[in-house]
């Protein structure tokens, strides 16, 4: 990167930083007992100030010398201990996790000077007592010290995750917890749930040096924790000290790298902390993180696995000059130049892709009072991408390119009502939008904008013959501009003429040069209005400023010839248009023609109670409301052309408003050799919509123009007056045993969906060395909310697409969007048998159990064991009708999936320098379909592929047998220290076929080829002029190694396919491989 643009955005960061003073607050909150006793007469001492330095937060002990601390936020502190009389301890480094109970006992020793203080260090207990699920938990020093920028980094180290990648045309990538679907996760910022409502997976991404603690539950969770059947990530937040800090972080990959591992990679991060006025430290503190990187992604270059061989004499794919081979030539370098390289193994082909990505997280604390405290939470991302596309190979620069913007805010209130009961009060809102689409055509916001044009009373006959002159014509920027065919020829010219060569360029047609005889009287015929003795050019609206005309884009097409002859028509790419006469005007290139934006918003308000009740029972109850306004616009198919004519856009557009509450109770049980939580969580659902049901036949009711009410089948639509469907209701027919209608069922509404989900977790701590853990749950999640709502089309009633004016979207409604059977609110005539979104489904529901065994192995070593099993019930399926208008699919509870494993952990414990840890996870996941759409493909393929459905439950493809993850940190006392992170893992499943896509064994049978990857951090810290410096190397794929990420199903491998019918650049699929070594280094400037 240039110096300039980094200078650019450290500027930015530094001006973020200057004016954010809103940031963000909320926590998931731990807490802090013991019993504090005079270390000489062994008796308990009454009355002592236990606090945590730098905060607010603190307690006295009791008559028995004991003392609680509750909600405190997780992170790490130094604790206080003081008394009249004796020496005060301060206790550094104590680590408070969310959910968890630290227990610190004192022997305090009478002061021979007054002021005398004790400092010790932290020892965490090695066994967690009250630990009833499996739990992993990482703080920010570890997270500072591994080879991770992000939390799916440090998601991929924890056993029971496995990350697949994508690549398979049914199954995409995602995180998998235990066996489960992608998706059954729960996302909790601080306590907040922070999803993506419309297509599920966390809702936002947070910078790695704004994060205290990640913590994720893979066993059977509290009732606390809802909307997810696998697992939770649950993130805590950074707050701000009592003393200012800061830290500056940058990273590039401009060095080391050789030029194909380089991404143009660049990071810069900053950090600030403190108290919001000096004079009172503890009366406000703020914390600010932000981060902001551009890269090419890993994408970006890739090399040619092999030759590419334009002739292959004796077919042997091998390269031999002596036998007559020629290797292909092509330009693959994508910068707008012709540049041909010959095609041969090693050579670099190069993408558009990118990814810029900026993230800040704020937060502000308030304690007005002793007993209030108030945080505010603000977390914000943006990202623009462009990715990498098959199709789009030939010609990147016409892929779309997509946006993103989350903002979550996030407000919270604890009130303390006693040292042994507090309560909460939270808001939440949580915004998220993405759009989709071929930049240069849209506007600033990414937005694909309209106006409304009004043809010119002079265009009458100049135009299609479905406009006149003075109407209104929607226009779109994807469509070429509007403009006046004078020459008739049905393309803008710039000379209104009959099509002519005009090689010599002078603007006219000259004896002896070519020209298409149009109208066959042997002249050359032109149009000049304002006879000047040239052609006119052919007017035209300037519909997006740019003083040129602009002829939108042109619908794909594939490339008759490309890569130098050895690929036809597998590519997007350039291609002729041709006016009404055959002529050829000009030379069109493939561009994507889609348009995508939807929105998931919702607000949430809830309340928990948390109260001590005594020293056993610790009771916490909660209770939250949530409203969504959750909505899509899909235009597909939109192109150029005159006046949009080439254009046939399907249209998906739908705004729902459903909602949903919780409520729960749990009981933390907390005896000297026994822990038990206890509690059961109820959760609901209103749709709020009604439901299809390809079961009925479809019917409408609506009142003629002489007021009586009549019933009609879709094929009667098109005979009403206006004022008719304006009373048009939608519904179900029912008819007598003679086929007469008799009974009109208005559109039923889809019901409330409920659920009860009791929860049951043990603790069993034999010894301070040895402990059990029992876990049992019922566990909800809801489909993600698209698959409720899917392929809606309310023709603009209650939507307008982003930035649309009304009155665009009310021509639109009458004039663009398709939907015949509307109000039926599906649209289900432009696609192929859509699977539409059903609000009648039910919860997906799992049934977990786990035991877990913690024990110390000598001195050194902690070894974990945990067994588990899980049911997975009512996943939802498409399943096909042929449904009265038309046939489509819809989702229906009819899945079902089971896993079970065996999880061991060996730890070592930090000493002389360096700690590690080891896990391996044996699992098995079954199912009878991987994804909700799965049925819908063997339906499809039955016939002619010989797919088919099964009864019975068989592998899924991210059942990975051995799973093994290690991680070392090792420190010297001069600065200087590593840390390496290594994973290997069995190969995934695929489904063997034939060349012709026929399955020739049972579903994901075949395996993939194992994988294992390591990931490597070298820094050095060093003090200098005050200021605490680390200069780091991050290494990716330290061993450069080749992993299989996906395969062909034909040979199990990822560069060989028995297809024939495949050019060599259709079967190289450079996704199918991991990224290459890749070196990042960086500097961390702090105080």
């Amino acid at each position: 990167m240039h110096m300039t643009q980094m200078v650019k955005r450290l500027y930015l960061l530094i001006t973020l930083l200057l004016v954010s003073i809103i940031p963000l607050l909320a926590g998931s909150t731990g807490k802090i007992r013991g019993r504090i006793i005079d270390s000489e007469s062994n008796q308990p001492l009454v009355g002592v100030n236990i606090y945590l330095s730098g905060t607010a937060i603190g307690t006295a002990s009791n008559g028995e010398g004991s003392y609680l601390i509750i909600n405190v936020p997780a992170a790490t502190y130094t604790v206080v201990v003081s008394y009249v009389g004796y020496k005060t301890i301060k206790m550094n480094d104590v680590v408070i996790n969310a959910d968890r109970t630290t227990t610190l006992d004192f022997d305090m020793n009478i002061a021979v000077v007054e002021g005398e203080e004790v400092i010790v260090e932290a020892k965490r207990p090695v066994i967690v007592k009250d630990q009833t699920a499996t739990t992993t938990t990482i703080e920010s020093a570890t997270i500072n010290n591994m080879p991770v920028n992000n939390i799916t980094d440090v998601l991929s180290t924890m056993a029971g995750v496995l990350e697949q990648h994508g690549g398979n045309y049914i199954v995409g990538g995602g995180y998998h917890f235990r066996g489960g679907r992608a998706g059954e996760i729960t996302y909790l910022v601080d306590g907040f749930v922070v999803e993506d409502a419309l297509y599920g997976d966390m809702g936002l991404d947070i910078s790695r040096n704004a994060i205290s603690e990640i913590s994720m539950i893979t066993g059977a969770f509290n009732a606390e924790y809802g909307e997810a059947t696998s697992g939770v990530i649950n993130i805590v937040t950074k707050e701000g000290k009592s003393d200012y800090s800061w830290n500056l972080r940058g990273v590039s990959d401009l060095l080391l790298n050789p030029s194909y591992h380089n991404q143009g990679l660049s990071r810069m991060e900053a950090t600030f902390s403190g108290p919001l006025l000096p004079s009172r430290p503890n009366l406000a503190t703020i914390f600010f993180n932000g981060d902001i990187l551009d890269t090419r992604t890993s994408m970006w270059k890739n090399k040619l696995p092999w030759d590419i061989l334009k002739q292959d004499v004796d077919g042997d794919g091998v390269y031999d000059e002596s036998e007559g081979d020629i290797i292909a030539v092509a330009d693959i370098s994508a910068d707008g130049k012709d540049n041909p390289v010959p095609l041969v193994k090693g050579a670099v082909e190069t993408n558009k892709t990118f990814n810029s990505q900026m993230r800040y997280n704020g937060k502000l604390v308030l304690r007005p009072m002793q007993k209030l405290k108030i945080v505010a939470s603000l977390n914000n991302f943006y990202s623009t991408a462009k990715g990498f596309s098959m199709d789009y190979r030939l010609i990147p620069e016409m892929n779309s390119t997509g946006l993103d913007r989350t903002r979550d805010f996030q407000l919270k209130s604890s009130y303390t009502i006693s040292k042994n009961m507090f309560f909460d009060i939270k808001y939440h809102r949580y915004k998220r939008e993405q759009w989709n689409g071929f930049k240069p055509n849209l506007n600033d916001k990414h937005e694909l904008y309209s106006k409304i044009f009004t043809i010119p009373d002079d265009w009458e006959g100049y135009v299609p013959s479905s406009l006149s002159g003075g109407d209104e014509f929607l226009w779109l920027s994807y469509y070429a501009e509007p403009f006046k065919d004078l020459n008739g020829d049905g393309a803008w010219s710039k000379h209104a003429a009959e099509f002519w060569n005009d090689a010599d360029g002078n603007g006219i047609w000259d004896s002896g040069e070519y020209f298409s005889d149009w109208n066959n009287d042997g002249i050359w015929n032109m149009i000049d209005l304002d006879g000047d003795g040239f052609p006119d050019e052919e007017p035209y609206s300037d519909m997006d400023g740019n003083n040129n005309y602009s002829f939108g884009v042109d619908p794909p097409s594939t490339s008759e010839v490309s890569y130098d002859g050895t690929s036809s028509y597998e590519f997007w790419g350039d291609y002729l248009i041709y006016n009404n006469y055959g002529d050829t005007v000009r030379t069109a290139r493939s561009t994507s023609q889609d348009y995508w934006w939807y929105h998931s918003d919702y607000t949430t308000i809830g309340a928990t109670l948390t109260w001590q009740y005594n020293d056993l029972h610790q009771l916490k109850s909660g209770v939250e409301s949530r409203q969504y306004d959750i909505g899509e616009f899909w235009a597909s198919g939109i192109g150029g052309g005159f006046f949009g004519n080439s254009s046939d856009a399907s249209f998906i557009m739908w705004n729902h408003k459903p909602k949903s509450g919780s409520w729960y109770i749990q009981d933390k049980i907390e005896y000297d050799d026994i822990v038990i939580n206890l509690g059961i969580r109820y959760d609901r659902l209103d749709p709020n919509s009604t439901y299809p049901d390809p079961t009925k036949e479809l019917g409408y009711k609506y009142v003629n123009d002489e007021g009586v009410s009549e019933i009609i089948t879709p094929s009667s639509l098109n005979l009403l007056t206006p004022s008719e469907k304006e009373t048009l209701a939608w519904g179900y027919i029912e008819r007598d045993v003679n086929g007469d209608m008799t009974k009109f069922q208005n559109a039923p509404k889809a019901p409330v969906k409920e659920q009860w989900s009791p929860r049951l977790g043990v603790g069993y701590p034999i010894t301070d060395r040895t402990a059990f853990h029992f876990s049992y749950g019922q566990f909800y999640q809801f489909p993600d909310l698209v698959n409720m709502y899917n392929y809606s089309n309310y023709m603009g009633e209650g939507i307008s697409p982003p930035g649309w004016s009304d009155a665009a979207n009310s021509l639109a409604k009458d004039f663009l969007y398709g939907n015949p059977y509307y109000p039926f609110p599906y649209n289900i005539t432009d696609w192929y048998i859509p699977e539409v979104g059903t609000p009648n489904v039910k919860p997906q529901r799992s049934v977990q159990y786990e035991t877990g065994l913690r024990t110390r192995v000598g001195n050194q070593y902690l070894l974990t064991v945990n067994l588990y099993y899980k049911d997975m019930f009512d996943y939802i399926a498409s399943k096909r009708y042929d449904a009265d208008p038309s046939q489509y699919a819809i989702y229906e509870n009819m899945d079902y999936a089971n896993s079970r494993g065996l999880e061991f952990t060996l730890k070592k414990l930090f000493s002389n320098g360096i700690d590690w840890d080891l896990n391996y996870t044996l699992s098995r996941a079954e199912g009878n379909a991987p994804t909700p759409d799965y049925h819908w493909y063997v339906a499809e393929w039955a016939s002619g592929y010989d797919w088919r459905d099964f009864n019975r439950t068989y592998t899924m493809p991210w059942d990975q047998t051995h799973t093994l993850n290690f991680r070392i940190n090792y420190f010297t006392p001069n600065g200087l220290g590593l840390s390496a992170i290594s994973s290997y893992g069995s190969g995934l499943p695929y489904t063997p076929e034939d060349a012709r896509a026929r399955p020739i064994d049972e579903q994901y049978s075949g395996r993939m080829p194992s994988t294992s990857n390591t990931n490597f951090k070298l820094f050095y810290d060093r003090k200098m002029m005050g200021y605490d410096i680390r200069f780091f190397a991050d290494i990716t794929n330290l061993f450069n190694k080749e992993n299989v990420l996906a395969v062909d199903n034909t040979t199990g491998e990822p560069d060989a396919t028995l297809d024939s019918g495949q050019s060599p650049m259709v079967v190289w699929k450079p996704y199918y491989i991991s990224a290459p070594r890749h070196i990042e280094l960086g500097i961390s400037i702090s105080r």
